[in-house]
């Protein structure tokens, strides 16, 4: 009986409190009220206008308690006030034009309703042509709430729909190729890269492309050419390339094949034949009003007189066919600034942050490629966990090294393959103390006896590391240490720092490999010096030998002739093209260096960005202004490969004997 009553106090007691409680949630709620579903400052929608409409969401908040109506209307004196506020210019498109319509003058919301939708709809052919009569002008629809049953949230009372045209442009104005006569023939693809500056939502642009033969004649014209007509079959070009929706860009491939120039007696491409130029022009696009800043793209195919014999003949060459389609895409690598090469391969690392990647490239074979061993490379935080590949000399012969790239706050690591490619390097690593290193190195000496030279990418300094056969690092002994000397570095005499670039010791320099050496090259991406020891570990700074975005320079002879090379690469001004360059080393000692580099006796040069025409432009610049070149012998021939960022990579073998003077 006791806890039957108890029971029943305990309920009674739970009722009287409940009841105590009023629900007074409404309290701290705003009353009802309207507005665009933004935030203050956030209400400017940028849109491409092909779509022809877009919904915005009006919402009512608040306590929700109150029915109401709210007018849909424009208002450029809203706009007004937010162009004063945000000081910003958009310009009303003229409400009395029909350019423009609401899908509703009012939304009704009951009790129970919080978001309506309102459409707004614009004739698409009628607003570009307005909007192109002052095409520098941001133009937008003004969206204004008004309501005389709640109130409009301020700040959410307007809301602008920024119409905006989008452009097409093609990248390529020129492609051009070049063949020998009397050659085999061949195809090869490029690329044109079509891009839209303001990708279209929702929509397919699909851009219609003709070949255009009246404008020859004006082509000529302009380059002081005499191209003809291209025969059938020479060019043959892809058909309606469409940009995605939501896509920047599209390519459009390019197919040159040469077998419509052979000639049927020989089964090789005719000769005296100056070019051909095929002009390609964007003549439609499936949306209206879409602007074009460039639609012509001439691909030029030019004859020319087989190449007489010379130092070195291309083995094979690779090169960007579009802006988006480097040499190094060809490899499935998104960058690479550096190779080097053994007997067998050239080794292409990528350049990159993330997972390391490092290809083998069969020097007489591009298509024959297989993935070096990178186990334990790579750690978090690093800006490149590969940037620089060189050969090793070890007393077992020659092996690869690389290093990563870092800024100053990650580890710098070197990494030897002691027991070859196919099994994981060993890592040595040393303190950066707040240099960037690795964007390239050199070694001299060798791995029981030699020193890595390293420049610092931000002050200009060389960094030295000894090797004594057991490691890579600091002082220990005899071993070369870690930033040994001060170099004459200042930004007013070299401009070094901030610019990749690297050391280059000329073999046979005295205490090479070990000590304080009596003078060196400085090439990077802004100048090329040459350093000679003006006491200890201060060296001093010739005058600017014009070297600068020269790289990878490379020392071999001519065993039949007796004569020295040095070879390297030089990357154009505007970073779309570029050479492989060999000097002659007519002195062929470290005292007469200087003065040879001072000569520029160039006795080889060839293009990197195509296989025979210099004049060609690559549709993918080195955005580092980067290159390399290396050059070995094997098996008594002498093969050099050498490349630029984006631009080309390419294998020669040398003609041993001739006579290149």
């Amino acid at each position: 009986m006791k806890k039957i009553f108890r029971n029943i106090l305990l309920s009674a007691l739970t009722i009287a409190a409940v009841a105590s409680c009023a629900d007074d949630r409404n309290n701290f709620l705003p009353d009802d009220s309207f507005g665009f579903n933004s935030k203050a400052g956030e209400n400017v929608l940028t849109l491409p206008l092909y779509g022809g409409s877009y919904d915005i969401d009006v919402i009512k908040s608040g306590k929700g308690l109150n029915e109401g109506v709210v007018n849909i209307t424009t208002s450029n004196h809203d706009l007004l006030n937010f162009n004063r506020q945000y000081d910003v210019e958009y310009i009303p498109l003229p409400s009395d034009q029909n350019l423009y319509s609401f899908s509703t003058e009012s939304l009704t919301f009951g009790l129970d309703d919080v978001t309506k939708p309102v459409t707004v709809t614009w004739d698409i052919a009628k607003v570009a042509e307005y909007m192109n009569q002052e095409p520098a002008n941001q133009y937008c629809i003004p969206i204004a709430l008004r309501s005389e049953d709640l109130e409009v949230n301020e700040g959410r009372e307007v809301f602008i729909l920024n119409l905006v045209t989008s452009t097409v442009t093609a990248e390529q104005t020129l492609l051009s190729r070049t063949y020998e006569w009397e050659s085999e023939p061949v195809s090869e693809t490029m690329d044109i890269t079509v891009r839209i500056d303001k990708a279209i939502p929702g929509i397919d642009l699909t851009l219609d492309y003709e070949v255009d033969n009246e404008l020859v004649a004006a082509y000529n014209e302009t380059n002081g050419t005499n191209y003809e007509i291209a025969p059938e079959g020479l060019v043959t070009v892809g058909t309606d390339p469409v940009i995605k929706a939501g896509e920047g860009y599209v390519l459009l491939p390019v197919t040159v094949n040469t077998a419509a120039l052979v000639d049927a007696s020989t089964g090789l491409l005719k000769r005296d034949w100056e070019g051909y130029v095929v002009p390609l022009k964007l003549s439609g696009m499936s949306v209206d009003g879409v602007k074009v800043d460039n639609g012509l793209t001439y691909i030029v195919v030019k004859g020319l007189e087989p190449i007489p014999p010379q130092l070195f003949n291309r083995v094979w060459g690779i090169y960007a066919t579009s802006s988006t389609n480097p040499w190094q895409a060809t490899f499935g690598l998104s960058d690479c600034r550096n190779i080097t090469m053994d007997d067998q391969y050239v080794y292409v690392p990528q350049n990159a942050g993330g997972t390391p990647v490092l290809k083998a490239i069969s020097i007489t074979d591009p298509s024959v490629v297989k993935d070096v061993n990178v186990t334990g490379i790579g750690r978090a935080g690093e800006t490149h966990v590969l940037s620089c590949v060189r050969m090793l000399p070890t007393a077992n012969g020659d092996v690869l090294m690389a290093c990563n790239l870092t800024g100053g706050e990650d580890d710098f690591t070197f990494y030897i393959w002691h027991d070859g490619i196919d099994n994981a390097p060993t890592g040595y690593t040393v303190s950066p103390s707040g240099r960037r290193l690795g964007d390239k190195f050199i070694v001299t000496g060798t791995w029981e006896a030699g020193e890595v030279y390293c420049k610092d990418f931000n002050t200009g300094n060389i960094v030295r590391y000894g090797m004594d056969g057991t490691d890579v690092g600091e002082w220990r002994g005899p071993v070369a240490s870690y930033a040994r000397g001060r170099y004459d570095f200042s930004a007013s005499v070299l401009d070094a720092p901030s610019c990749i670039g690297s050391p280059y010791v000329y073999p046979g320099t005295p205490k090479a490999g070990s000590d304080v050496i009596s003078g060196f090259l400085y090439t990077s991406t802004a100048s090329g010096h040459y350093l000679a020891n003006k006491s200890g570990n201060v060296f001093a700074s010739a005058a600017d030998l014009g070297l600068g975005m020269t790289h990878g320079y490379s020392f071999f002879n001519d065993e039949k002739t007796g004569a020295k090379y040095i070879a390297y690469v030089a990357v154009g001004a505007a970073q779309d093209k570029g050479s492989v360059k060999v000097i002659s080393d007519f002195n062929g000692t470290p005292d007469g260096f200087q003065s040879v580099l001072e000569a520029q006796k160039v006795v080889f040069e060839a293009p990197v960005q195509d296989g025979m025409d210099a004049s060609v432009v690559s549709p993918c610049p080195a955005t580092h202004s980067t290159g390399d070149c290396v050059v070995r012998e094997i098996n008594g021939e002498t093969y050099m490969a050498v490349m630029i960022q984006n631009v080309g990579i390419s294998v020669f073998k040398m003609n041993a004997g001739f006579i290149a003077e």
